[in-house]
């Protein structure tokens, strides 16, 4: 065993039992001052100054002073895409446009994924995760039309390497078109053989769209699996894909998980009819992911006549405060890492955090915000005991230098230790010389 004293823990990730101020979301600073017991691969109790649960630690237990630091759960990416990741350097998009980016990678998949190419890629996204203190990935992988074999069979064989430090979870990823038009049963069979834990797509909008997302629906159904959308991820006004999802969930009285990432076009509709579409979403039980890294980089380009660059202004994050206000799930997660839809990035939830923070204006809602990378995606995963610092959630911990929210993110760059089991673990990310070796 070992016990880790005075350990300041955001409240979201603690029991109620525990938590100092779990539920205010005015509070600036929403941490509670903790002890945590350690048994191997598990927090088996957590002892505050207000409470304590399953806490009884032998007199002879090993001790560490944490020094009254902010320390998280590990980290939880609900949203990644490790097939692309690490291609930019030889698939770079110089425009930074979403449909080059489509064109883009899907040469470079058709010319260059191989079961080899993807593992060293994807090990490398995942070593890179793990030295930042994640300790559970979700990715999507494109399966439609001829991809998708090696990228699952890659997965399968990271998810079985992994295990006991990052618990991996993939996505079939298909044109939602394309998949009622023909692709279903390629696209089902992947997801099957891979051990998908949903379906995904990115449906866009047209007139057969309920139809097609009542097919998406029953072949989830048929596969006793939820879904995962890409959704909106545009400047588009008219585009409503989110409130036809929320429609076909309650139309079809779908029973499984329903996620929507990206959700950009939410933005950009009437606040009445905005609400209108969010009281759907609560009615059907929809999960949300913003993802503000990619978002940030792909929405709002601009170009005058002569091809020039011109300023943003509009940078394509979702109503996340009207999603929080109503009780909805919202998490945050990293998307794409070095490709051409996001050209930077390395699986650092701390950096997506920290900027959905600023961009969000998510210090208003310190309580819910530190939820968006811990507890909120952990539920989005069916994942119970991650994201936390409760008896029976993974001995996971990041210990920053910071003994404030607002130290923390003032200084985003500062070094952090990681804690795995009953010690500390390296936490130096792979050299990116690895990648350009081959």
């Amino acid at each position: 065993m070992h016990l880790y004293r005075h350990a300041r823990v955001p409240c979201a990730c603690l029991p109620s039992a525990v938590a100092a101020a779990p539920t205010d979301p005015r509070a600036i600073e929403p941490w509670t001052e903790c002890d945590i017991l350690i048994d191997g691969p598990l927090i088996v109790g957590v002892r505050s100054a207000t409470g304590s649960v399953g806490l009884a630690a032998p007199p002879d237990t090993a001790q560490t002073d944490l020094g009254g630091r902010i320390v998280w759960p590990g980290l939880i990416d609900a949203h990644t895409h490790l097939d692309k990741t690490h291609t930019w350097d030889r698939a770079p998009n110089p425009r930074g446009e979403f449909w080059d980016a489509i064109e883009i990678l899907r040469h470079d998949a058709t010319a260059r994924w191989t079961t080899a190419d993807v593992y060293r890629r994807a090990e490398f996204g995942l070593r890179s995760a793990w030295a930042h203190g994640t300790n559970a990935v979700r990715t999507h992988l494109d399966s439609g039309g001829e991809l998708g074999a090696e990228s699952h069979e890659v997965m399968a064989q990271l998810r079985t390497e992994w295990q006991g430090r990052i618990a991996l979870q993939t996505v079939s990823l298909c044109n939602v078109a394309a998949f009622s038009a023909g692709e279903a049963d390629r696209v089902m069979k992947l997801t099957r053989d891979g051990g998908a834990s949903a379906i995904g797509g990115f449906p866009q909008p047209n007139p057969d769209l309920p139809a097609q997302l009542d097919y998406l629906l029953a072949a989830a159904r048929e596969l006793e699996l939820g879904v995962d959308l890409h959704i909106d991820e545009s400047g588009l006004a008219q585009a409503e894909c989110l409130r036809a999802t929320a429609e076909a969930v309650l139309r079809n009285e779908f029973p499984y998980p329903v996620t929507c990432g990206h959700n950009c076009s939410l933005s950009l509709h009437e606040d009445a009819r905005a609400a209108s579409t969010i009281d759907l979403i609560k009615q059907a039980g929809i999960q949300l992911i913003v993802l503000p890294l990619c978002n940030l980089y792909l929405q709002g380009r601009q170009w005058d006549e002569q091809g020039h660059p011109r300023t943003p202004q509009w940078r394509g994050l979702t109503r996340i405060h009207e999603l929080m206000q109503v009780g909805l799930t919202v998490a945050c997660a990293s998307d794409n890492v070095r490709d051409a839809f996001f050209a930077w990035g390395d699986y650092d939830l701390f950096e997506v955090w920290q900027a959905g923070v600023r961009v969000g204006h998510l210090d208003t809602r310190m309580h819910a915000a530190a939820a968006t990378v811990t507890t909120a995606p952990a539920t989005i995963m069916g994942l119970p005991q991650y994201g936390r610092v409760t008896p029976g959630s993974p001995a996971d911990l990041v210990v920053s230098p910071a003994a404030t929210f607002n130290e923390f993110l003032a200084r985003p760059a500062a070094p952090r230790r990681l804690i795995h089991g009953e010690s500390f673990r390296e936490s130096e990310p792979p050299d990116y010389r690895e990648l350009a070796a081959h």
